[in-house]
């Protein structure tokens, strides 16, 4: 009989929220600059930096692998420390770089804590609660996230526009201690008795290892089918800016507010919707939130034809709007889906596969979404969701395959314990 996890208490939740807070900030800082940094603080050319970027980005992508491991041999909460501290480090080190190899380097650890976190906080979450409190604390988790990545990028706007070489430095050292402070936060986090590694636990191999996972072939269709979807999450930050200026003619200053709309409607409706999901199969939830995105980018390739009016940045507010309800169906339950269908003995390296999906799609995206907008702005946003469309289809052609627990969220709660050390159930 399987061992029931018990919900997490208030302390335990709110710490976890306010370390995934931390780390979104610090997150946050970091997207406006980027590239930029280097390029204003080494004076080196935009192509070698790219270069080196890339390249931190693949070794990133190979090693995150390791973080299943890390997660079943050691504990979700231990490897999600690690991979903070890692990226903190990486943060830390940027104001010290001045050559191609310290940048590749720092930026590689970096990009090692990022490609890791996913794999590692789902694997938390798992660890925290069950049922459908797991998918309530995936689904905070997600709203404080975006609220945090906004709040990072209004931040690093406002002290960026100083122009000066204190104002970089203080947004990649500010990334650096919210991340550390993030690490701290979770470092010191209570977890259910049961779920904590003991030195036997650590030494204990798992069975299989990632051969387990090669195995299955249901979870490697859900992560293939998950490529399309996760490919379209780079669309708001790569295709739309690209498109919005050059092809529709706008403003330069429409991406950053239609990407600050997205971000606000799911920090505010990501919970409500997640709630409102409880008792639809995941899968279908998902799939929904495919279609929905094929809608959004229908609109997208057709305001081609809109001209400059006001019915542009209606047609835009629409299309982002649309988006962002694909967004909110897809985003948690995907992630709920995944986890849920992972064995527990190795949970870490299933969802380190998993995630492989999104890494690949976000390392892609730039050079294939360039390459497709030079060539036709209505193929791209087409080809866009035609592939969310098949990724959908597939999710539904997979369901019968997966364990049935993973389908819906539980909606009983485990009946409490008198066990000393058990955290109290809370409800949302």
């Amino acid at each position: 009989m399987p061992h029931e996890v018990p919900t997490p208490g208030p302390v335990s939740r709110y710490r976890y929220l306010a370390a995934i807070s931390a780390e979104a900030v610090g997150s946050g800082l970091y997207v406006p600059v980027s590239l930029l940094y280097f390029h204003h603080v080494t004076h080196m050319s935009m192509p070698r930096i790219g270069t080196a970027m890339t390249v931190a980005a693949l070794l990133g992508l190979a090693v995150s692998l390791l973080a299943g491991t890390a997660i079943d041999r050691f504990g979700a909460r231990t490897a999600v420390v690690t991979g903070f501290l890692v990226r903190a480090v990486g943060f830390l080190c940027y104001p010290l770089v001045h050559t191609f190899w310290q940048v590749l380097l720092a930026a590689t650890l970096v990009a090692i804590g990022d490609r890791s976190f996913q794999a590692c906080v789902q694997a938390l979450v798992a660890e925290m609660a069950q049922g459908a409190e797991r998918d309530r604390l995936r689904a905070a988790q997600y709203s404080v996230r975006n609220a945090g990545m906004g709040t990072g990028g209004l931040l690093a706007g406002l002290v960026l526009g100083a122009g000066a070489d204190w104002a970089y430095q203080s947004v990649v050292l500010g990334s650096g201690i919210g991340l550390t402070v993030a690490a701290l936060l979770i470092a010191t986090l209570r977890l259910p008795h049961r779920q904590r590694h003991t030195g036997q636990d650590r030494t204990a191999p798992t069975p299989s290892g990632y051969r387990t996972v090669l195995r299955d072939r249901a979870y490697l269709r859900l992560t293939a089918a998950n490529v399309p979807l996760a490919l379209c999450y780079s669309s708001l930050s790569v295709i739309l800016p690209v498109y919005i200026t050059q092809s529709l003619h706008a403003s330069p200053s429409v991406p950053g507010l239609l990407f600050t709309l997205n971000t606000v409607v799911v920090a505010l409706a990501q919970v409500l919707v997640t709630k409102a999901l409880v008792r639809t199969r995941r899968t279908r939830a998902a799939a929904a939130g495919g279609a929905v995105f094929a809608a959004a980018f229908g609109c997208f390739a057709l305001l081609g034809q809109a001209g400059t009016g006001p019915w542009l940045y209606v047609g835009l507010t629409v299309a982002t709007l649309l988006y962002t309800c694909g967004e909110l169906l897809h985003s948690t339950t995907s992630g709920a889906l995944a986890a849920d269908a992972a064995p527990e003995e190795t949970r870490g390296r299933y969802l380190s596969t998993y995630f492989l999906s999104w890494s690949v799609a976000k390392s892609a995206a730039p050079a294939l979404f360039t390459a497709l907008l030079a060539h036709s702005a209505t193929l791209t946003w087409s080809l866009l969701a035609a592939g969310v469309l098949v990724g959908s289809l597939s999710l539904l052609r997979v369901e019968p395959k997966l364990p049935a627990q993973a389908l819906r969220a539980t909606l009983t709660e485990p009946a409490p314990t008198r066990a000393p050390g058990r955290a109290r159930r809370l409800t949302m």
